[in-house]
């Protein structure tokens, strides 16, 4: 970094950064390490593979200070100029069924498994504007504008112009409030400003063609387009104002932050885009499209209880919650990527307005306890009869007649079927509220701490026990089928229904494995010691401290499943929170010792 000062208030920065990385790498894979026969693929199996990847970022600043003599007022801001330029190459080789294990090259005369290539080149330049002004040390306002360029779009929307302002007013300083002595130093403030998000694929925009192999056309091999050329592919904008303030009470006894906010997308970037099929392509690798808010609010406290020379006893907590839909789908948006309703299955949808995660599937409402109650009925409750007099029973579309034993679901529109019709809304994975608490107890050298995590208000679908309950297939089930309907007029509290090998419905996606997914957690508790001067002094070192710790001790929840912490997806408008009993987060103990010397 070069640094020039022009005079007292203007300063001239220059930095240059480079990053350059080579990779070699080789493997192989004996046939004995796997078990496996001769004619598997991966016997005897090598692999090179090379990489190089480099990047230069440069930063030209002109920044200025106060150029006034005045203290009242404070003026400073500055004027950048970014490049980032990054690139890579790769290659890589794989060959198997290698006649010995003492042969490990992949380009002897070898079956080649694969063999590839690539390259590429990602760029950004970037024109800054700032400025930051202050009056009284009161009242602050802050402007920044940037003018963005990024080589994932082509020339006619390459340049994205993005700004902000920020305005706050230190109310604390104010003549008027020195009478309220218990109050410390205070602020409101207010932001808005818009930012911007470019695709993640460099490339999307190409439209890309590949060989599709012998046969393809005729005898003969063939180039065909796969991809679409996105010549108008726009900067996602994003929009945003905030309100908050924060207050300082007590001789800084207690510290309250609290924000309210808004967010709008628009020309929403949705990647692998589905599209007729009549068009010639299966999908759009981007389109802009849409409009999708977010709104909320976030509340943070800090208090310190009791506080003395040798004690310190302080607690912390926050609570936020945050409310997203889609205000504006994109035009002819197909808001259904599934309409299946089988075994295992959730229709997805999305309705303009409700939250991104939201559940669509079926009422579950128990098991039929023998045949004779396997009717259909109307609105009123009244039995149904088809046009010869016989009682019309409950039917799965029009391929399967319930019998006893079989899962009962509600009949929406009371048509004596259920089919795609009765599919409704039965849940949210959303959670209403996220937030932690915490508290921290100091005693001389000792330091202890503790806090916690929860989310509030949100279902989750236990797919594992979709998968271990539905009894429709040879795989391994659970120990609640024990529960289920074997004869005929058996009705009890929680049975589940019967076993059926290749059932069309016995295991529809429905709220009987929607669960409520509220937990808290003990997030982390800490226990220190810092030696004492003295004893630092006779051991020879400057400082030493000693630690245990551990993480995710301990969550609480009445979910079944085996963790509720469920990763949010909000980028996909067809997410919804489904558990697979993926790996949930390990409980991590460590003692640790610190000596600065």
């Amino acid at each position: 970094m070069l640094q020039y000062r022009v005079n007292d208030w203007i300063t001239l920065r220059e930095t240059i950064s480079f990053q350059y990385a080579g990779t070699k790498e080789k493997r192989f894979l004996p046939y004995n390490a796997i078990g496996a026969d001769w004619l598997d693929w991966q016997i005897n199996k090598a692999e090179e593979g090379n990489s190089l990847n480099q990047s230069i970022q440069t930063e030209t600043q002109l920044s200025f200070g106060s150029p006034f003599k005045n203290k009242n007022h404070e003026l400073s801001g500055a004027i950048t100029w970014q490049t980032d330029k990054s690139g890579y190459e790769w290659m890589n080789i794989q060959s198997n069924k290698i006649p010995s294990t003492d042969i490990q090259d992949p380009a002897i005369d070898a079956a080649i498994n694969w063999i590839g290539t690539g390259s590429g080149e990602n760029r950004l330049v970037s024109g800054k504007a700032n400025v930051n002004y202050k009056f009284l040390d009161k009242y602050m306002i802050q402007g920044n504008l940037s003018e963005d360029a990024h080589s994932s779009f082509g020339n006619n929307n390459r340049w994205g112009t993005f700004y902000g302002l920020f305005v706050g007013w230190r109310f604390s300083s104010e003549p008027f409030m020195k009478s309220i002595t218990w109050l410390g130093e205070s602020m409101i403030r207010a932001s808005y400003g818009v930012s911007g998000r470019q695709p993640s694929d460099v490339y999307a925009r190409f439209a890309t063609y590949e060989s599709t192999g012998k046969g393809a056309y005729i005898l003969n091999p063939a180039i065909a387009p796969t991809s679409i050329q996105l010549n108008n592919l726009r900067w996602e904008t994003i929009s945003s104002w905030d309100i908050g303030g924060e207050l300082s009470l007590f001789n800084d006894r207690l510290y309250i932050e609290g924000d309210i906010y808004n967010k709008v997308s628009t020309d929403i970037l949705f990647d692998k885009y589905k599209i007729p099929f009549s068009s010639g392509y299966a999908e759009l690798k981007f389109l802009n499209a849409g409009e999708m808010t977010n709104y909320g609010w976030e509340l943070m406290a800090d208090g310190k209880a009791f506080k003395t020379k040798d004690w310190l006893l302080s607690f912390n907590l926050n609570v936020s919650q945050n409310i997203n839909s889609f205000s504006k789908l994109p035009e002819n948006f197909n808001t259904e990527r599934s309409v299946s309703i089988g075994n295992q299955e959730y229709p997805r949808r999305v309705v303009e307005g409700e939250p991104i995660g939201s559940f669509f599937g079926f009422r579950y409402l128990g098991v039929y306890a023998s045949d004779e109650d396997v009717i259909a009925r109307d609105a009123e409750g009244n039995t149904l009869y088809d046009a010869e007099g016989k009682v019309v029973p409950m039917k799965y579309t029009d391929t399967y007649v319930f019998k006893g034993g079989d899962p009962i679901y509600e009949d929406i529109n009371k048509d004596g079927k259920i089919d795609i019709n009765d599919v409704v809304y039965i849940g949210d994975s959303n959670p209403n509220f996220i937030g932690g608490f915490g508290t921290t107890l100091k005693y001389k050298n000792w330091d202890f701490s503790m806090s916690f995590h929860y989310r509030l208000g949100f279902d989750i679908i236990n797919g594992i026990a979709m998968q271990t309950q539905g009894m429709n297939n040879k795989d391994n089930q659970s120990k609640a089928v024990l529960n289920r309907w074997r004869v005929q007029g058996q009705q009890e509290e929680g049975l589940l229904p019967r076993a059926y090998m290749y059932h069309p419905a016995n295991n529809l996606g429905s709220d009987r494995y929607v669960e409520k997914g509220d937990y808290m957690r003990l997030n982390n508790i800490k226990l220190s010691y810092m030696l004492s001067n003295a004893m630092c002094q006779k051991l020879g070192v400057r400082k030493a401290n000693i630690a245990v710790s551990a993480r995710k001790l301990y969550t609480w929840t009445g979910y079944s499943g085996q963790d509720p912490e469920i990763g949010q997806e909000a980028s996909d408008p067809f997410w919804i929170g489904v558990d697979y009993a993926r790996t949930p987060p390990p409980k991590v103990i460590t003692f640790s010792i610190g000596i600065g010397f």
